[in-house]
């Protein structure tokens, strides 16, 4: 091999590798139904990517990604369907949402989670608990708030509307940042580009302070098995709460009906032991013979007449006694008959 030729081929071993093209800025839209989440993705990508009708229903039901050129930098932005969406269960739509992370893999730079420039309603509220209770406590140094509609602020600091809700306040805190869309405005107008240079300059912050990294499906399952085992802790209290509460109710039952029975062999003990003493006493008084009382019923009239025969008369003390007599033998029958209502005996 010449000289020459030594050259050209060490001057071709020095020429660097092709590069390959940097990862994209990866950014998650989220936010309730009517929030402006497909707009403000059309804003950041600077065209019509996704789908936005005026329809009091929501649009997206299925994760959407679009990755384009903004401002000279590739950014991927994936696109969820809504909190509190009009077609979905709330199941569908974690399980939808789910898909966000997997879509932007390894992991989004950033979660948008965008609210309206207005009353801060329970309905926010809520879905700003969703995204903490879908993603996790460490998903807030990920999440950028982005409030839509900035044109109603008429002027106002975001700050001052911010202070006027403690609670909504104290989520931005919990973020990484916050920042305004005035959604009205076309994504093709320089004030777009302006606000989404804004944008972009707030999620670098964020990103920088992460230390570069993302949101990893590995955090989002995490979050995922904290959530499902509070759902079974719910589930199994309420499960106890409802044996228990069943248990506590039949024991009522239970109790009523033991107070019941026992009300009825009180009432029919002490009928038989009236019956019992007073038919021992005529009988040992003579009022009543031993066989008139075995009968299926006892002839009224012949016992009161030997009755009224008896109290025209003086009583005996021989008759007294037999009378008494023949109630107790009587009534220890009805005793002995219901002892085991009244006595515990050994088993």
């Amino acid at each position: 091999m010449s000289s020459s030729e030594s050259a050209a081929s060490c001057k071709v071993s020095e020429e660097p590798p092709p590069s390959s093209p940097p990862d994209p800025l990866r950014l998650v839209l989220l936010g309730r139904t009517g929030t402006g989440r497909s707009s403000s993705g059309n804003t950041i990508l600077g065209r019509t990517a996704f789908c936005v009708n005026v329809s009091p229903s929501s649009v997206t039901t299925h994760c959407a990604t679009h990755t384009g050129a903004v401002l000279g930098r590739r950014v991927s932005v994936v696109d969820t369907p809504g909190f509190l969406h009009t077609h979905l269960s709330p199941e569908e739509v974690m399980r939808e949402v789910g898909r966000s992370v997997a879509l932007s893999s390894p992991g989004p730079h950033a979660f948008l989670v965008t609210l309206n420039l207005g009353r801060f309603t329970p309905e926010e509220k809520d879905a700003l608990e969703w995204v903490k209770a879908t993603f996790g406590p460490g998903a807030a140094m990920f999440t950028v708030v982005l409030f839509t509609w900035g044109g109603q602020l008429r002027g106002q600091r975001v700050e001052d509307f911010l202070g006027k809700s403690p609670e909504l306040w104290e989520f931005v805190n919990s973020c990484g940042g916050y920042h305004v869309f005035e959604n009205s405005e076309t994504h093709e107008t320089p004030t777009g580009s302006q606000q989404v240079i804004q944008l972009l300059n707030k999620i670098d912050e964020v990103v920088a302070k992460n230390g570069g990294s993302c949101y990893s499906n590995d955090a989002f399952k995490e979050a995922q098995r904290a959530v499902k085992d509070a759902q079974e802790r719910i589930l199994g209290e309420r499960r106890h709460n409802v044996d228990q509460e069943k248990e506590e109710q039949m024991s009522e039952v239970e109790k009523k009906r033991e107070e019941e029975e026992r009300k009825r062999v009180e009432r029919l003990f002490w009928c038989e032991l009236v019956t019992a003493v007073g038919k021992g006493a005529a009988e040992g008084a003579g009022i009543l013979g031993k066989d008139e009382g075995k009968g299926k019923e006892v002839r009224k009239v012949k016992v009161m007449g030997r009755a009224a025969a008896l109290a025209a008369s003086p009583l005996s003390i021989t008759s007294a006694a037999k009378a008494v007599g023949g109630a107790v033998r009587e009534g220890s029958k009805v005793l002995y008959k219901h002892r085991k209502t009244f006595m515990k005996t050994p088993h």
